[in-house]
């Protein structure tokens, strides 16, 4: 007498087999697509680590105070100048620069986003910003309820990319005047005053609207013994940043 065959159980078992291989195949794709994400989240770190006009173009935005009469998004890529460029190859390569410019040149934005580069992807940098009263730096660095300019260009970057680089603690926590990063960077805004600058020892003194800065030859003096870099950015107005400007213009013959 033949034995009977139990082709449900079959059935079950061949059923089972079966799900258990694709599970294993859709471990292994999705393996394999988080390993790709990942390795393509490497390069682009690297590119955003070597090149700072890179990282503000593609991975973060800056916020449009025009963006309603434009009728556009509030936050928006980082305008595309012609002139940026060069002006990020003398960020990079100047240790002394002055910056004459006119209301929309964006050199307030560029600047800071230059800072924030460098604090979030190279360790220990003390960047050091001044403008006229403490409603401005708080303007450029924090900001108080609104985002300042560089914690704008911070959280508006690529997640990936704020995993990567931490802040000490949530931004909204500190003060309206300074960005801390966990690998030790900080970016930090004094008010006007030469005694404000003699307190530190920044890595970068950068100084905005220095022509309307009181006290700013003096603090010109105090950061130039110290700091490894100083950028001085104003629009035009009899200054000693006017004078210095006029020096090296008239030096170089233009």
């Amino acid at each position: 007498m033949k034995r009977k065959t139990n082709s449900t159980g079959v059935a079950k078992k061949n059923s089972s087999s079966t799900l258990r291989m694709e599970d294993s195949q859709t471990l292994i794709l999705a393996n394999k697509c988080r390993a790709k994400k990942r390795l393509r989240e490497l390069e682009q770190a690297e590119l955003c680590r070597t090149d700072p006009l890179y990282w503000l173009r593609t991975h973060t935005k800056t916020f449009d105070e025009h963006w309603q009469e434009k009728g556009t998004e509030p936050y928006a890529r980082f305008p595309d100048k012609p002139y940026f460029p060069y002006l990020f190859y003398l960020l990079r390569t100047e240790r002394r620069l002055l910056l004459p410019k006119s209301r929309e040149m964006g050199l307030s934005w560029a600047v800071i986003g230059y800072a924030v580069w460098l604090c979030q992807f190279f360790e220990r940098t003390r960047v050091i910003v001044q403008a006229q009263k403490l409603e401005k730096v708080i303007d450029l660095v924090s900001g108080r309820g609104n985002p300042g300019y560089a914690r704008t260009l911070y959280e508006q970057q690529d997640q990936f990319l704020k995993d990567r680089h931490p802040l000490i603690k949530p931004s909204t926590e500190m003060p309206g005047d300074m960005l801390a990063w966990a690998n030790g960077s900080t970016l930090h805004g004094v008010p006007s005053g030469a005694d404000q600058i003699r307190q530190y020892h920044p890595t970068v003194a950068i100084f905005d609207e220095a022509a309307h800065l009181d006290e700013f030859a003096e603090s010109f003096g105090a950061a130039e013994p110290v700091a490894s870099q100083i950028i001085a950015l104003s629009s035009a107005a009899p200054s000693y940043f006017g004078d210095l400007s006029s020096d090296i213009l008239d030096r170089v013959g233009t």
